[in-house]
C-alpha cells in the first residue's frame, strides 16, 4: 500500500474518532440536557438576600401549583406513554413550609437549602389514550411531603431535584365521583 493511502485510511479512522470523543463529553449529547430545571432570574449576592428570595421562590411555587388546583378542568398530564389528570393541594397554604439551610464546602454552590412541604396530590388512573383520560373522574388522594432541594449557584437559586414521600393513598367511594368526596383508605 502506498503512503498515500495510508494517510486516507488514517484521516478516515481518526476523524469519527475525534467528533465521538468531542461529543461524549458534551451534557446535552443524546437528550442529556434537563430542560425543567428551575433557574433564579435575580442575582442575590449577600446570603440573608438569597434566603429571603428563597422563601419568595417558595411561596410563588405554591401559589401557582394552588391556582391550577382552583380550575374547574383538571388538565390533563402526559408522561410517555401515559395520560392522566393530577392536581395538588397544599393543606398548610403559601407559608406552610419549612426550610432547612446548609453551607457546603463550595466556592461555586456555597449554600444548599431543602424545602419540605405538606402536600395532598389527586390524581387519576393512567391511560393509553387521551381522550379516556380525559373521561375519567375517578381520583386517587395521596398525602404526604414534598421535598425540594435548592442550590444557590452564583448568586441565584437552582432547584435539582424534588422528591415526594407518601404516607397514605386514599380512593373515593364507589358512587361517588367526585375528588372532594368522601375516601376510603387504601394503605
Amino acid at each position: 500500500m502506498t503512503e498515500k493511502y495510508k494517510s486516507v485510511w488514517r484521516l478516515i479512522l481518526c476523524v469519527p474518532l475525534a467528533v465521538l470523543v468531542v461529543f461524549s463529553g458534551c451534557s446535552t449529547f443524546g437528550g442529556g440536557g434537563r430542560g425543567d430545571t428551575f433557574i433564579d432570574s435575580s442575582f442575590n449576592p449577600d446570603q440573608k438576600a438569597a434566603e429571603e428570595r428563597l422563601h419568595e421562590i417558595v411561596r410563588e411555587y405554591i401559589g401557582a401549583e394552588q391556582a391550577n388546583a382552583e380550575k374547574q378542568n383538571v388538565p390533563v398530564v402526559r408522561r410517555r406513554p401515559y395520560y392522566f389528570r393530577e392536581y395538588s393541594v397544599f393543606p398548610d397554604g403559601v407559608d406552610g413550609f419549612s426550610i432547612d439551610f446548609r453551607e457546603a464546602d463550595s466556592r461555586i454552590r456555597p449554600l444548599l437549602a431543602e424545602v419540605k412541604i405538606n402536600k395532598i396530590r389527586y390524581s387519576t388512573q393512567m391511560h393509553r389514550k387521551r381522550d379516556r383520560a380525559q373521561r375519567d373522574l375517578n381520583f386517587m388522594r395521596d398525602t404526604g411531603v414534598e421535598t425540594l432541594v435548592f442550590e444557590l449557584r452564583s448568586g441565584r437559586w437552582s432547584r435539582r431535584t424534588t422528591a415526594s414521600t407518601w404516607r397514605r393513598t386514599s380512593r373515593a367511594m364507589p358512587g361517588t365521583r367526585c375528588a372532594r368526596g368522601p375516601w376510603l383508605q387504601s394503605r
